[in-house]
């Protein structure tokens, strides 16, 4: 939705407003609220007094509505008492409840059977209902609330009204089963298309079930479901090492492995997960329905499979799955783990450490942020190295042998590092000399190794972008960059520590992250990144680091920089590259349904238009990819490629 205007105003012929409305934390009372709208009404020609007037009637105008609203879901209720009739609340978003099409006909076939449907914005909540903070989807965590007060009141039920290919539905619908479990409920998904008769038998079937739990004649609330799934854990790497517990990381590219190494030599028993299979994902797919994105079912599998397999049927863990505020689907990833745990009796056993983006390492010396990125840096970077060299290695195997030697190198050196000196000066001390934990020789050593092995012939370049989990985790994207160097094309993979630039440049655009410390932290990163990127640079010959800046810059015709996410990084990052003659095309990968990926695939067919930029977007659910589709267009580049001027195969300095 926050996106449409920037796909919109390429297609139509009409100005687009499009304004960037801050509702602040105080809601419609929130000086970020009139800021937003006061900007829009000049631009159009009417007064600040204008405006000013017209916001306090309208504030007071929605303040009598929703008021009224819930006066008439009280009086719905006393009818339905009164009466003897079934009240049912309606879940949903209000695009899709008090839509005839998109809602299946509920309210009107829920009258037929002699029930009161009540929209859930008449339903009034108590007050000591929670709000439920990690829900940063609005209607998502009005959806949940109303699902707790139905559940704990005697005689009131509720249907939750959905569609198809909803993402954030996909998690909801889990959270909502989770609270109405013991007490009938029904989910009523739709595309639009589909007759009333299927759902008629639907809601048959569940005030059959409401009848039955009628006649039980239950008089007392019941106890409302445990909550202790949407509750925050103390669980801190503090915490962790004192209780003795296995931390568990995801493999989410070379970093999970580095950042285990940091961690044991802080004292933490640290591991990354073992690399995806297809038994992993028969394992995620059990405990999920399939709509979540991919990462969800593949990760959920991953830690499921781990504890199965440890010989010790006491030991204790702790599951790395850090939160973040949406809008991407990722940052309630930690609840559907908690649940699935619950369900599984692991819940004892495993506990998630779910870290917001400012407190990752609180727990341990302050200076481990700064190992911690260099090694980051390092495992994308011989990643990277690898990744450039291999397709044109003189002798198969020898770039993947020089690799795994360094790597393994690499994570000796990091444990050893981590259980150095890592106080603020002594890691100040390692970023400004730019010794960096002696990574930077490491990566010398072994950029010159694989220059030696590789080939000076020219081949196509593409590079590959998308949602960072699929694209970093081989078996997620169906090893796409295998497939397209047995296609005889280089591909170049968007690196994890984009993500870490991105993030803090949007926390200082946005003013999320302030103060002196903030900024030096994220000097010191640029400081990392520019080291560790310069010295694997110059003996593979590649051009100036591509930063973040220039790839919000190639963006900004398509995505708007405010519209924060991997949206704009994948559009901008190939759209830069490509103005540059660097690359030849780009493959985007992402989860079946990603609504970022969604947006980006939009704005790569303008882009096409305007730029000649070949793409292909390409979503996974964990099954193979077809591969005529690679073939389409690995034939493709091949054939552009030929058209262009003989170049080098290196990247241009």
């Amino acid at each position: 939705m926050q996106g449409s205007p920037d796909v919109l105003r390429l297609d139509l012929r009409a100005r687009v407003l499009s304004p960037i409305i801050d509702v602040g934390a105080a809601g419609l009372e929130s000086p970020e609220l009139a800021r937003s709208c006061l900007q829009l009404a000049t631009s159009l020609g009417c007064e600040a007094i204008r405006f000013r007037i017209a916001l306090r009637r309208a504030i007071a105008a929605q303040a009598t509505f929703d008021q009224e609203l819930l006066a008439l879901g009280r009086r719905a209720l006393a009818f339905a008492q009164d009466h003897d009739v079934i009240p049912v609340v309606v879940i949903g978003r209000p695009y899709t409840i008090y839509n005839a099409v998109l809602n299946s006909n509920v309210p009107a076939l829920l009258r037929e059977q002699g029930a009161l449907a009540i929209p859930v914005d008449c339903y009034p909540v108590d007050d000591d209902v929670p709000v439920f903070h990690h829900m940063y989807w609005a209607h998502g965590q009005r959806s949940l609330r109303a699902a707790h007060d139905v559940r704990r009141k005697p005689g009131v039920y509720s249907v939750y009204c959905s569609n198809y290919s909803c993402g954030p539905d996909s998690f909801n619908l889990h959270f909502y089963a989770h609270l109405m479990d013991g007490k009938p409920f029904a989910v009523i998904e739709t595309d639009g298309h589909s007759g009333d008769a299927g759902t008629k038998t639907r809601l048959e079937a569940f005030l059959h079930c409401v009848g039955e739990d009628l006649a039980e004649k239950t008089i007392a609330p019941r106890r409302p479901r445990s909550l202790k799934v949407f509750e925050e854990d103390p669980a801190g790497l503090a915490d962790i090492r004192r209780r003795g517990e296995r931390l568990l990381i995801p493999r989410m590219g070379p970093g999970a492995e580095a950042l285990a190494a940091c961690l044991r030599g802080a004292g933490v028993r640290a591991e990354a997960l073992p690399l995806t299979c297809r038994d992993t994902v028969r394992a995620g797919r059990r405990h999920t329905s399939g709509k979540e994105c991919v990462p969800m079912c593949i990760t959920a599998g991953s830690l499921l499979q781990r504890i199965e397999r440890d010989p010790d049927p006491d030991a204790r863990f702790a599951f790395f799955m850090p939160t973040a505020n949406g809008p991407c689907r990722f940052g309630v990833y930690h609840l559907l783990h908690r649940i699935i745990l619950d369900r599984a009796g692991l819940g004892g056993r495993v506990r998630i450490w779910a870290p917001s983006s400012t407190d990752y390492f609180e727990g341990v010396p302050a200076g481990f942020a700064a190992l911690a990125f260099t090694a980051f840096m390092a495992g994308d970077l011989l990643l990277e190295a690898l990744q450039h060299t291999r397709p044109v290695e003189r002798q198969p195997g020898a770039a993947q042998a020089i690799h795994t030697r360094y790597e393994s190198e690499l994570h000796r050196l990091l444990e050893r590092a981590g259980a150095g000196d890592l106080s603020v000066p002594a890691a100040l001390f390692q970023v400004v000399t730019g010794r960096l934990f002696g990574v930077p020789d490491l990566l010398r050593r072994a950029a010159r190794a694989l220059a030696e092995v590789a080939d000076e012939r020219p081949i196509p370049t593409v590079l590959v972008v998308g949602e960072i989990y699929v694209r970093l985790d081989p078996f997620a994207n169906d090893f796409i960059v295998d497939k397209l160097e047995r296609h005889g094309i280089r591909a170049r993979l968007a690196p994890f520590n984009e993500w870490i630039e991105y993030t803090d440049r949007a926390g200082l655009v946005e003013g999320e992250t302030k103060g002196l410390a903030p900024f030096l932290s994220s000097l010191a990163r640029a400081h990392i990144q520019a080291r560790c990127y310069s010295t694997v640079a110059e003996a593979l010959r590649w051009p100036a680091h591509t930063d973040v800046g220039d790839t919000v810059r190639a963006a900004a015709d398509y995505m708007r920089e405010a519209l924060v996410g991997e949206a704009v990084l994948t559009i901008g990052g190939p759209l830069h590259e490509h103005a540059e003659g660097t690359i030849d095309g780009v493959v985007s990968v992402a989860p079946l349904e990603c609504m970022p990926s969604k947006l980006a695939e939009t704005q790569l067919q303008h882009a096409a238009e305007k730029t000649g930029l070949l793409s292909v977007t390409i979503p996974v659910n964990g099954d193979p990819i077809d591969p005529t589709v690679i073939d389409a267009f690995a034939y493709e580049v091949h054939a552009r490629f030929r058209q262009r001027p003989a170049r080098s195969s290196a990247r241009p300095v």
